[in-house]
């Protein structure tokens, strides 16, 4: 732990605060769509690229009751989960919904539209994939696999020890294009990444809830070493939240809140 984190913590929330006659009038609607950084990013590289299509959306609870019942679960069972189940995840948390011209909308909110988050998978056990770390290409809607390898140990040590990321189906790590949301925001923008990565995070939970599976938001990993098996930087491209999500028995909430 950083000696000085309080101080640093405190010093970021005055230099990303603003107060009235901080900001020249209207600086928001200058901003310049068709020269903002790339919206979307793609391995040319990968080993494989797997179409996802349009998901075939199940039956679900009504809103309210999915609202009521939603837990974070994490006892998942060896079962595997299926293509279309993670596809209706991956829609849930960035699929794209209209096409505005200049930028297209998704199935979550960013503040100015400008979808830092990225999308990264230690894929444990999901029919037809093989094991490793893959990208979603959110443009052409399709999987890229960077590294086919059992993750599994990878996902346990990287979270130091949590039992329910070598056991999960799938552990999402969510990440962050810094600029395209600071090229606008200025010093804003490392507050706008976290609430974007939060939008993300809850409809991950609603669409899993809604699915019958398990799904647990992670807070504390090691950012140095999963940076660098992502082959992002760390402070240009950072990852920004973790969650796991797995097939459970569906019992009551506590039998399925934790690996026994």
């Amino acid at each position: 732990m950083h000696r000085d984190w309080q101080k640093i913590s405190n010093d970021f929330i005055k230099a990303t605060s603003y107060a009235i006659g901080d900001l020249e009038e209207g600086w928001a609607a200058k901003y310049d769509f068709a020269n903002r950084p790339p919206t979307y990013l793609r391995y040319e590289e990968a080993h494989v690229r797997i179409p996802l299509g349009k998901p075939d959306f199940s039956a679900s609870p009504p809103l309210w009751e999915l609202l009521q019942q939603r837990r974070s679960r994490r006892n998942f069972l060896k079962t595997p989960m299926t293509l279309n189940e993670l596809n209706i995840l991956l829609w849930a948390t960035q699929g794209i919904t209209a096409d505005m011209g200049d930028y297209q909308i998704r199935t979550v909110s960013s503040a100015g539209a400008l979808y830092p988050i990225e999308t990264y998978m230690l894929i444990n056990n999901v029919e037809g994939l093989a094991r490793g770390l893959y990208h979603l290409d959110v443009e052409q809607w399709c999987l890229e696999g960077l590294k086919l390898e059992d993750v599994s140990e990878i996902a346990y040590r990287f979270t130091e020890n949590q039992e329910m990321t070598r056991r999960s189906a799938v552990n999402f790590v969510w990440t962050a294009v810094v600029e395209r949301t600071r090229s606008k925001y200025k010093e804003r923008a490392y507050r706008y990444i976290w609430w974007d990565v939060g939008h993300v995070a809850q409809n991950l939970h609603i669409a899993a809830n809604a699915l019958g599976l398990g799904v647990c938001t992670i807070g504390h990993w090691f950012d140095k070493e999963m940076n660098e098996y992502l082959g992002i930087d760390g402070t240009e491209h950072l990852s920004v939240l973790m969650a796991s999500v797995g097939k459970v028995e569906g019992k009551d909430w506590l039998h399925d809140r934790r690996p026994s």
